[in-house]
């Protein structure tokens, strides 16, 4: 009885450290990127948005406070250092966003292939994918719309 009880304290310690400890891989193509600012609670401002259009610039400008970090020939959003500190004395925080289409299974969020999703990512994850790169993500099984880490399929061609 004590073994059976031991055993079982195991596998729920394991199943708990999986959960926690294992990020879901998943693979996608990006489709567009956001900045967001946030100002104080949950009062939330667009800083930029950054989506392949036909007729107009990929990335449109929305608080013309940064406008000059974004020429309109660009195709991708890049955030650099004296832009990113200059974020930070406006805002209380600074959302990175990546919209993914997925290619497999993201359990976290709910999505099957084909479904988008935009997730939170760091600058430097944010700053290293373009529209149109394919790309493997390691998504917290702990936060929903969160990935921890984005690497660019290297061997795949851009979608765009």
């Amino acid at each position: 009885m004590k073994k059976k009880y031991i055993v079982i304290m195991i596998l729920i310690a394991f199943t708990l450290i999986f959960n926690i400890l294992i990020p879901v891989e998943l693979e996608g193509v990006v489709e567009s990127k956001a900045v967001n600012g946030r100002m104080s609670g949950d009062i939330v401002e667009g800083i930029v948005f950054n989506v392949p259009y036909s007729d107009e610039p990929w990335i449109q400008v929305e608080n013309k406070d940064f406008e000059d970090f974004f020429p309109s020939e660009d195709k991708n959003v890049f955030v650099n250092d004296s832009l990113h500190q200059l974020m930070q004395r406006k805002y209380i925080n600074i959302d990175y966003i990546v919209t993914i289409q997925v290619k497999s299974l993201d359990p976290v969020n709910g999505l099957v292939k084909g479904q988008s999703c935009a997730y939170l990512v760091d600058r430097s994850d944010f700053n290293s994918v373009k529209i149109g790169d394919n790309v493997t993500c390691k998504i917290s099984r702990h936060k929903k719309s969160t990935i921890n880490r984005i690497i660019v399929t290297p061997n795949l061609k851009r979608a765009h």
